[in-house]
């Protein structure tokens, strides 16, 4: 019950495939056609039992066809979507407006839009429209000539017509209801896919395939942050020493795990608030918010220290270590972010020059 009332306030996890809805959809409509059919028999209306009992058979088969998948859905969905139009007609006929089964022809109008949305494809292409146009005809047609036309049969007694309308009321509420509930839950879910797509891209757009961390853009779009707050900041700029010998001695793979393993390094030693960016080849960048040069520093300290515990294994077990050179500087030393990385690039660039393995 739980699940039917999210289903059909449009709150369902999964919505129900096409082929499944449209099953269901036979099921019910035979069955109160069945039901339909011992009502006209009872009431000795032997032409409505006749046209029921056909309606029966018709929506039995066309379940079958779903299971076997010997017909197009759409070819399906029209056949039946025909057979309740004609059932409406028919029965408007035989025993007049009050009874409301015209109300068929007013709840099948929306389906149209459902048949566009499941069944649209470079194949086939229909118009939601088209549906609506046939019903609307439909219902204007008989309202002309029900005026004018007394019914062939009655119940004989107001209330039954009473009753038999209610019903069909509810009957056509729930049409309605659950052809709407599932196309709006499939457009939501699907919705809600391109959603988690969009973020997924947005993701990847902007972190580092290898490493996972930021890259070079997300780093730019949190500067900007920074700039719009007044935050002050500082940045450390880490290069590998050595990095092409590790490649050029153990392989690229292997050079890949010592990049992976020193973006754990980084990610280890910094605040949750700063952004970790592979800012290109072997080269790593912190952007620290609200923080010194010299706490700046001190996470450099970090950083220099994790990578100094690092322990590397070649593909022959052969272990070896990694060190890194960095360099810090603060906003306080340039107006331009682009100036800020480049005096930490000129720091770094000394520590390479002086022994590497350093903060500078």
């Amino acid at each position: 019950m739980k699940k039917f009332w999210e289903y059909i306030s449009i709150r369902a996890e999964h919505a129900l495939p096409t082929k499944r809805v449209m099953s269901l959809a036979m099921i019910f409509l035979a069955g109160f056609h069945l039901f339909l059919l011992f009502i006209f028999l009872g009431f000795q209306i032997f032409p409505m039992a006749v046209v029921d009992l056909v309606c029966v058979l018709l929506y039995v088969y066309c379940y079958c066809q779903l299971q076997n998948e010997r017909k197009s859905l759409l070819f399906i969905f029209n056949l039946s979507y025909g057979a309740i139009l004609l059932h409406a007609v028919i029965a408007v006929f035989l025993i007049g407006t009050n009874s409301g089964f015209r109300l068929y022809l007013i709840a099948m109008m929306p389906l149209g839009y459902y048949a566009a949305y499941n069944f649209n494809s470079r194949k086939q292409a229909v118009n939601p429209m088209l549906y609506v146009m046939l019903s609307v005809m439909a219902f204007v047609i008989l309202q002309v000539i029900s005026s004018y036309i007394a019914p062939v049969y009655s119940y004989g007694n107001p209330m039954i017509d009473r009753v038999i309308f209610s019903i069909n009321y509810v009957v056509a509420v729930i049409f309605i209801v659950g052809f709407f509930s599932t196309l709006l839950n499939q457009i939501r879910i699907l919705e809600d896919l391109r959603e988690k797509q969009n973020k997924r891209l947005e993701n990847l757009s902007k972190t580092d395939a290898l490493t996972g961390l930021s890259n070079r853009w997300s780093v730019q779009e949190r500067y900007s942050q920074s700039e719009v707050l007044m935050e002050g900041y500082s940045l450390i700029l880490g290069d590998i020493d050595d990095f092409k010998a590790v490649n050029d001695t153990y392989g690229h793979n292997i050079g890949d795990e010592v990049l992976k393993g020193v973006a754990g390094a980084f990610k280890s030693a910094v605040r949750d608030g700063d952004t970790v960016c592979r800012w290109g080849g072997e080269e790593f960048l912190v952007f620290l918010p609200k923080c010194s040069k010299k706490d700046a520093r001190y996470t450099a300290q970090r950083i220099l220290e994790n990578v100094r515990k690092m322990k590397t294994k070649s593909e022959e077990g052969e272990f070896f270590k990694v060190t890194m050179t960095l360099g810090v500087a603060s906003y306080q030393e340039a107006e331009e972010f682009s100036e800020v990385v480049r005096i930490a690039d000129e720091r770094l660039y000394d520590g390479k020059q002086n022994g590497k393995n350093q903060v500078v």
